[in-house]
């Protein structure tokens, strides 16, 4: 396929990246903590004030779509700055502006190749750091770490989801969010 990553719709992105689930790898830690230090070095310790791994990949033991979730909390006067956004693009990362969680953010993604090249998957969320939707996503990644149970169900979920919606993200994701905001308020009353 000729076309731009920014240029696919969503039945071709589910073509081209169909979701799969596969078994934990104890090297997705050492992956992110590699791109961790890639993404400090290109944009500073003034512009990154915190970057964690978060999603499936972040959780051991968990079944989870082969991509490290990153993410990276800037200052809110940087948000969609241009130098950020060519400095990720130096990294191999390509920019979308990611609507409808509360507040617009940057979505950088890597490993993502139309021509069916093969390289580790990266999607690095990048906002403010009281953007709600996204940072209580560690409260749920923390929670689920310390709840093998919890994983088991979540797992089993994911699998049906995959299956099920292989080609559409967008509805494996919708089929994620209730269980996903139902964990993040027990993890977040569990904090207090």
């Amino acid at each position: 396929m000729n076309k731009k990553l920014e240029e696919l719709n969503v039945e071709e992105w589910g073509e081209l990246f169909p979701i799969e689930m596969k078994n934990y790898n104890s090297n997705w830690s050492s992956i992110f903590e590699f791109e961790k230090k890639l993404i400090e070095n290109k944009l500073g310790n003034e512009t990154v004030h915190r970057i964690e791994h978060f999603g499936s990949t972040s959780i051991p033991n968990l079944k989870a779509k082969d991509i490290v979730d990153i993410l990276i909390e800037i200052p809110n006067h940087l948000l969609f700055d241009e130098s950020i956004i060519n400095k990720m693009m130096d990294l191999g990362y390509q920019f979308f502006r990611q609507p409808g969680f509360g507040i617009d953010y940057m979505i950088f993604v890597k490993g993502f190749h139309t021509d069916g090249k093969k390289s580790q998957k990266f999607f690095a969320h990048m906002t403010i750091g009281n953007h709600p939707e996204l940072w209580d996503r560690i409260y749920f990644r923390d929670y689920l770490k310390l709840n093998p149970t919890v994983i088991r169900k979540y797992e089993k979920l994911k699998c049906k989801l995959a299956k099920k919606y292989s080609k559409n993200r967008i509805e494996y994701r919708i089929g994620k969010t209730e269980f996903v905001k139902e964990i993040t308020e027990v993890a977040k009353k569990a904090r207090l």
